[in-house]
Order: C-alpha cells, then sequence, then structure tokens
C-alpha cells in the first residue's frame, strides 16, 4: 500500500524516478561491498594475530551480508517499479505515468482522458 501513498503525493513519473535512483544506489552499494569483501579476502592471512584474522573475516562477513541484502533490496525495487510501469499507459488515450489515484486501491483515472483502470491487481 506505500507505493499507493508515494504515487498520490509525488506523482507516478517523480515515484518512478525515484524508485530507478534508490534501487541503482543499493545495487552500486552491492557493487561496492563485494569489492570490499574481494579486497579482505585477498588481503587475509592467517599467519598474522588473530585479532587481526578476526577483524579481517567480520569485516568480510558484514559486507558479505550488506551486498546480500543490497542485492534484494534492488532487486524488489525494480521489479516493484517495472510491474506497476507497466501498467501506468491510458489504454484509451496511451498517455504513459499522467493520471490521478481515486479511491480503492490503486485505481486510477488518465488526467489526459478520464479513463479509469486498476494500476495492478494485488
Amino acid at each position: 500500500m506505500e507505493p499507493a501513498k508515494s504515487i498520490g503525493r509525488l506523482g507516478f513519473r517523480k515515484w518512478y524516478e525515484r524508485q530507478l535512483i534508490e534501487g541503482h544506489a543499493w545495487f552500486v552499494s552491492c557493487f561496492l561491498c563485494m569489492l570490499a569483501v574481494a579486497a579482505c579476502l585477498e588481503e587475509l592471512s592467517f599467519r598474522g594475530p588473530i585479532a587481526r584474522v578476526l577483524a579481517f573475516g567480520s569485516f568480510v562477513f558484514l559486507a558479505g551480508v550488506v551486498a546480500v541484502y543490497g542485492f534484494l533490496r534492488y532487486q524488489r525495487i525494480m521489479s516493484e517499479a517495472e510491474r506497476l510501469g507497466d501498467q501506468a499507459t491510458c489504454a484509451t488515450c496511451g498517455t504513459y505515468g499522467r493520471f490521478a489515484i481515486v479511491g480503492a486501491p490503486f485505481k486510477v483515472r488518465c488526467r489526459k482522458c478520464g479513463n479509469e483502470w486498476p494500476l495492478c491487481d494485488s
């Protein structure tokens, strides 16, 4: 239900743009964490002090968790934006993303021609 509030407040196009920016920010975070994991694993040596091994190991673990979480967030955000973006075109006049939310969850009305349709099935 959160996308309906955001779309109603911002408008679809601005909401969609923000979703793409947020999704790609999570992807970049995932990529940077994976680079950090690779760098730490290359530097990790079991011949040094145990504190250093534990520090590198815990950093690798935490960066790996953040990378997995970031990738899952990226997938969720992008799939939701794609799902709603595919249904944001008015079937009557063909206008993309110019609608207002009018009632029931995700019931929208085209601002150009007044056609109403459900934005999503769920």
